[in-house]
């Protein structure tokens, strides 16, 4: 009887703890949209921001760009050496995407956007994506923590500096 107790209260506990459908952190995370945000080095007005899946083809801004993301890399690291990229873990610790930017269908450039790290401008079109959230099937997403709808512009060059105006003391009459 004692026994048959402990494994009732035993299911319980079980059942008690597992939700069907509930997010959970057990197994790879798999991804199921991306919010970036996109800029332009040679217009720095330019910002566009897009949800979206990976390898799903989508317009940049109003351009004849389009871009697709083709690879997810949860804990991106890569061999200097090499070039080599690979993951630490599958965990979501420094995840990075790989996107190829397309011009009126043919390949222009490939470049990684990255949660952790400043944009990278491509070297053809000159664009810059960011990754700002990151939602997974099951799991809480990841956001940026300063994430904004626009890339930051760049600070303008201060202005030259004047001279020091004399103190007070320093002044002739």
């Amino acid at each position: 009887m004692r026994r048959l107790a402990w494994t009732t209260i035993l299911i319980g506990a079980m059942a008690a703890s597992t939700s069907y459908g509930a997010p959970t952190t057990s197994g790879p995370a798999r991804v199921a949209s991306v919010t970036l945000v996109i800029g332009n080095r040679a217009f720095p007005e330019f910002a566009d921001r897009q949800q979206v899946k990976l390898n799903q083809e989508f317009p940049v801004g109003d351009t004849e760009y389009t871009a697709r993301i083709v690879q997810y890399v949860p804990d991106f690291t890569m061999d200097m050496k090499t070039r080599k990229v690979s993951s630490r873990s599958s965990e979501p610790k420094n995840p990075a995407f790989k996107i190829i930017v397309k011009q009126k269908k043919v390949p222009q450039d490939t470049t990684w956007a990255m949660i952790n790290m400043m944009p990278h401008y491509t070297r053809n079109s000159m664009l810059a994506f960011r990754v700002d959230r990151i939602d997974f099937i099951g799991r809480a997403p990841v956001v940026r923590p300063d994430s904004t709808s626009q890339m930051k512009k760049p600070s303008p060059m201060p202005p030259p500096s004047a001279p020091p105006a004399p103190k007070a003391d320093q002044v002739k009459h």
